[in-house]
């Protein structure tokens, strides 16, 4: 007589964002593991010192409950994006009082459950969300947004349905780099009101050779700026409906470009090789460090900067992403009106193409 079969193994777990739980308090940690997995999340419960290091690392959020705050304290991790402390109802004093000393935000369960699945779930729609790619100047006139720009259409070469955003409503217009200011589409004034889950934005904004393009407004408005809950509005929609997502960031960050560092795979900043550029880079790179999640240098040579970029990237311990050489055709190019990186033999073409492999080598 046959035997019965075994009965299938359980698939392992589907990879996705993940979430570090650190407390000792068992009700707390009750709570806690039902919000993570209401909204679909997989929680990281590390015990010792070195597992706590490894995945603060490497986690989506992370969830310290007030009695292991002390604890985290003491291993002094670096800076980052999505930390909650939280506590019980009652802990409202005890609670509060480390998530300033953290620098995170804090939650009260269950009362504030609802809340704190609300923040958490945004990550668990992460998973099949496009590449979003940032882009910072370590000063003026550095060349930040002809590379975001280049490597829009480098993208869009590639097939990938890609969005180019403009965050500087105080620039001059990223369409006016792309010969695109004429073209009918919506503006950052169209979306003035938005908040919340936006539809896709497809087939609204200006299209030039393959990228949409959401751009400042002409004419501007003095005086306008950018809101934390409208730039991620926009944000969680380009994510959700393209492939690749450019935004090129201002100098001045102000709190709704927050949104930005939060949700980047990756910021670049751009950076020339002389002495006071990587003076400069380095002010910013203090800055934008602890605030995003990878940041890399791109180093801009060409007459008058002598520094090798190996040396630009050990003085600023940053990684470097890649070189942006100088190019005359890339300057005759503008004086045309073409967009920046068009022509696919162009040096900056080549680098766009350069950073893009290395971000699908990272996915894969």
């Amino acid at each position: 007589m046959p035997r019965p079969s075994p009965p299938p193994p359980h698939p392992a777990p589907e990879p996705g964002p993940r979430v570090l739980v650190l407390t000792a308090d068992a009700l707390l940690a009750r709570h806690l593991l039902s919000v993570v997995a209401a909204v679909g999340l997989a929680p990281d419960l590390a015990a010792e010192d070195d597992e706590v290091r490894r995945a603060w690392r490497t986690s989506s959020a992370v969830l310290v409950g007030w009695d292991r705050a002390s604890t985290v304290s003491a291993l002094a991790l670096p800076t980052r994006p999505e930390v909650y402390v939280v506590g019980r109802d009652d802990d409202r004093v005890e609670t509060y009082a480390w998530s300033t000393r953290l620098r995170a935000a804090a939650a009260l369960l269950p009362d504030g459950a609802a809340d704190l699945a609300a923040a958490l779930s945004a990550l668990a729609a992460e998973a099949g969300r496009g590449l979003v790619l940032a882009l910072a100047g370590g000063s003026g006139g550095v060349g930040t947004s002809t590379l975001a720009a280049a490597l829009a259409f480098a993208a869009a070469r590639e097939d990938l349905r890609t969005l180019l955003l403009d965050t500087d409503l105080g620039g001059g217009g990223i369409d006016v780099l792309l010969g695109a200011e004429h073209l009918p589409g919506w503006r950052w004034n169209r979306l003035e009101a938005a908040r919340g889950h936006l539809g896709d934005l497809a087939g609204q904004l200006p299209h030039c050779d393959g990228v949409d393009v959401l751009a400042v407004d002409r004419p501007g408005r003095p005086g306008t700026a950018l809101r934390p809950e409208q730039l991620a509005a926009v944000l969680d929609s380009a994510a959700r409906g393209n492939d690749v997502t450019v935004v090129d960031l201002p100098r001045h960050l102000d709190a709704a470009h927050e949104e930005v560092l939060r949700r980047a795979d990756r910021v670049l900043l751009l950076t020339r090789a002389d002495v006071r550029g990587v003076a400069a880079a380095d002010h910013a790179a203090r800055s934008l460090g602890p605030r995003c999640r990878e940041l890399e240098v791109v180093v801009r040579t060409g007459p008058g900067r002598t520094l090798a970029p190996g040396l630009v990237a050990d003085a600023l311990d940053l990684p470097l992403a890649g070189v942006l050489e100088e190019d005359q055709a890339v300057r005759s190019a503008a004086e045309r009106g073409d967009p920046p990186g068009r022509s696919s033999r162009s040096s900056l073409a080549r680098l766009c193409g350069r950073l893009l492999r290395a971000e699908t080598e990272v996915a894969a």
